[in-house]
């Protein structure tokens, strides 16, 4: 089916969600049954997919990153966060 000239499966949709403070924030791209979910606090990206960072920054972040991934052990360094995201966004 097309709407306004493009496939449905062209179509982009892009969601953003605030999760209750200024810090915390949640992006989602969707094409198709392709989406990638990019997770911020304040501007700075701390998790992609599930995949989350350590803590690099204030209480606060630190808050927000124990909601999205409460052991420690399984979080990883941001800048594997930040990889993550490249390669996800790159496949659109």
């Amino acid at each position: 089916m097309q709407r306004n000239g493009q496939e449905e499966t062209d179509k982009v949709e892009i969601g953003l969600t605030n999760l209750g403070t200024v810090n915390k924030n949640e992006v989602f791209i969707r094409k198709g049954s392709r989406q990638i979910t990019l997770y911020f606090s304040y501007e700075t990206l701390i998790a992609v997919n599930g995949l989350v960072s350590q803590n690099e920054w204030s209480k606060t972040t630190g808050k927000f990153l124990n909601e999205l991934e409460p052991n420690h052990k399984a979080r990883v360094s941001h800048e594997e966060v930040l990889k993550e995201a490249e390669g996800k966004t790159f496949l659109w």
